[in-house]
């Protein structure tokens, strides 16, 4: 059982990487600079954005189906397998050289983001049955530093594709690798093991309201739909005033994201490592607190001074892996020894995606009609973004209180979290100081 189960870890972190070429070569600036090779301007930038949260709601029906016909894991791949394979209607008309309607392509985002929400709260239940609660934060830290670093490279290449080669011809290029990655991810998603689900008949209203019970849940869903709502109204622009405003070339733009990537690789670990001790809600903190900051830098970098987009780098690597493991881990303990696990994600994910939807929107709607806006002092020359990174900034720090409200079972006190941390820090640091001193000693 044990050599089975060991098995289906070690496959799930081959089928994340391969899964994490998609992922990388379908999103972020990629899929943002595709968008913007097919002439979408900012509010329809917006839209884009808000896709994935507008389907987030489509774990309620995986839900449902999943507990009606007790498996998880055909779905799963059946989902992965054709959402991620739909890039294949962009792959054509660029080989053929034909054009790319914006309907087509709003379709097809359309469709891929439906089959992965979908799958993802599918992908959710199966893993907190398969991953025991003691190895949790390790193992998903392992295997996301793992998959993170993959994606680093991936990315650095494709940004060198996109900046070396045409676009149409690094597009061919970049959804090709994209697409058959995805079909070997499939193919490993199908060879991992299921733990049996009961099936069970269960009604809609069951599956919607059912952890509208859970207290604790309900101070979970306040804190992330207040944050997603309010602070999420810039998230469509990060990558386009790269591109736009501060004249990043590609290639630069992934040199930002493997410096992340590298410090994210790092302190995963640490990050899990920390949740296994003092468990998920005072790392979620710790890491929130900090992530609230970095919209500063992005006020004060100019096209000739990007210095503080790469300490941005740095910090995101830090508080962003913090932040997304720690939310991660904090909600499956939380769904744990539920009946209705599936309906737990479904719910989280339909609220929050809803809020982001709206966020999305009113971001997109806000950089459009302030196109024209233009503010300039000697430091700096203020456009339609930076009035919305400001706004980010204050209504992250508006979300501390509902954070703060949110309960987990026998978390440790922050206090005491930081007393650790600098426990450890300290002792690292005078390890490091012995290590120096005897090299030292020895060279004299």
């Amino acid at each position: 059982m044990k050599s089975s189960l060991d098995k289906s870890l070690k496959i799930s972190i081959w089928e994340g990487i391969f899964a994490q070429f998609h992922i990388t070569l379908t999103g972020g600036m990629f899929l943002t600079s595709f968008a913007l090779f097919l002439g979408l301007n900012d509010f329809q930038l917006g839209i884009l954005s808000a896709i994935p949260s507008l389907l987030s709601g489509t774990g309620f029906f995986s839900a449902y189906i999943s507990n009606y016909f007790g498996k998880r894991k055909i779905f799963c791949v059946i989902a992965a397998g054709i959402g991620r394979g739909i890039f294949i209607l962009f792959l054509i008309p660029l080989i053929f050289n034909f054009k790319i309607s914006i309907p087509l392509f709003f379709t097809t985002i359309f469709i891929f983001n439906l089959l992965m929400n979908f799958l993802g709260n599918l992908w959710l239940s199966w893993m907190t049955d398969l991953v025991p609660n003691e190895i949790r934060g390790r193992y998903f830290g392992i295997r996301n530093t793992i998959i993170s670093g993959i994606g680093m490279v991936i990315n650095y290449l494709g940004g060198k594709i996109l900046d070396l080669l045409g676009k149409n011809t690094a597009f061919i290029i970049i959804f090709s690798v994209s697409i058959f990655c995805s079909t070997i991810s499939s193919i490993l998603l199908y060879m991992q093991e299921e733990k049996k689900l009961e099936k069970k008949i269960i009604s809609l209203k069951e599956i919607l309201f059912s952890p509208l019970k859970d207290k604790n849940f309900i101070k979970l869903i306040r804190f992330v739909s207040f944050w997603y709502l309010f602070a999420g109204i810039a998230t469509p622009f990060w990558v386009v005033h790269m591109i736009q405003n501060l004249k990043m070339s590609y290639t630069t733009i992934a040199l930002y994201s493997i410096i992340a990537g590298i410090i994210s690789l790092l302190f995963q670990i640490v990050w899990g490592r920390l949740i296994d001790r003092v468990k998920s809600k005072p790392v979620l903190t710790i890491n929130f607190l900090g992530i609230s900051f970095l919209p500063l830098f992005w006020l004060i970098a100019r096209a000739d001074f990007i210095l503080p987009i790469w300490i941005d780098a740095f910090l995101t690597g830090i508080f962003w892996s913090g932040v997304n493991l720690s939310l991660f881990t904090i909600l499956l303990n939380y769904v744990e020894d539920k009946d209705l696990k599936e309906s737990y994600f479904a719910l989280f994910s339909t609220i929050t995606g809803l809020c982001g939807f709206v966020s999305s929107l009113i971001g997109g709607a806000i950089a459009e009609s302030l196109k024209s806006f233009h503010f300039h002092t000697i430091f700096q020359d203020f456009k339609n973004y930076h009035i919305l990174f400001a706004l980010v900034i204050l209504f992250r720090f508006l979300s501390i209180p509902f954070l703060q409200k949110v309960k987990e079972k026998e978390a440790y006190p922050l206090k005491e979290t930081f007393i650790l941390i600098k426990d450890y820090t300290l002792r690292r640091l005078n390890e490091y100081k012995e290590l120096f001193l005897n090299i030292f000693r020895f060279s004299k």
